[in-house]
């Protein structure tokens, strides 16, 4: 079929997956040595990740719901652009990104995504995977970086200026140490939010 500018409804649920999924990369890399603090340093670190597997437990406040919606499993990237979420309770899930295909199994049924007919996933997709390979350049086309905090202790809010991605996201909160991403918050635009605790997968986070 020709394109759309709307995607459909299955296609923008698997979108707003995909944000969610994308944001709760596992980052873990061990602080370089660096003259200078900045984010480019903080990046860099983020950036030296090898392959690597941590737990997550998520928080997902939605505005049509009155409590919070709790999950947990296992976080896996594959450098440069191999990811995977499953997610093991309360129901199993796995969702997977290879290059610009998107796979989403869940209850026997698989759906794809293909982010090159969709381009405001795909400019999200492209943001996130600068941020894990420390591509500033990239990342601040498409967002304002705002860091706080020190090495031992770092914050980083990345704040939409791209009109396609300012539709999707309000703002996106990291917080971590030297390279390793401790907590993520993703506020969408629509009001709905998410928080993730990550740990190593040797030491799971505690249930939000």
């Amino acid at each position: 079929m020709g394109t759309a500018h709307r995607p459909q409804p299955r296609a923008h649920c698997l979108m707003r997956l995909l944000i969610l999924f994308l944001l709760s990369l596992p980052f873990g890399a061990h602080a370089a040595d660096a003259p200078v603090w900045n984010a480019q340093s903080v990046l860099h670190a983020i950036a030296s990740t090898q392959v690597q597997t941590v737990q997550f437990s998520e928080e997902k406040f939605l505005g049509v719901l009155d409590t919070p919606l709790l999950s947990q499993g296992v976080l896996t990237f594959r450098p440069p652009d191999g990811l995977e979420k499953h997610t093991t309770a309360p129901q199993d899930e796995l969702m997977t990104l290879q290059g610009q295909a998107l796979t989403y199994t869940r209850q026997g049924k698989t759906y794809q995504l293909d982010l090159t007919e969709h381009p405001e996933a795909a400019a999200y997709a492209v943001g996130i995977r600068a941020l894990l390979t420390g591509d500033i350049a990239v990342l601040q086309r498409s967002y304002l970086l705002q860091l706080s905090g020190d090495a031992a202790h770092w914050s980083l809010q990345l704040l939409p200026t791209d009109p396609r991605l300012l539709s999707l996201i309000k703002a996106i909160s990291v917080t971590g140490s030297g390279g390793y991403l401790h907590l993520i918050e993703y506020d969408q635009a629509d009001g709905d939010r998410s928080v993730m605790t990550l740990a190593p997968e040797s030491k799971a986070p505690a249930a939000p």
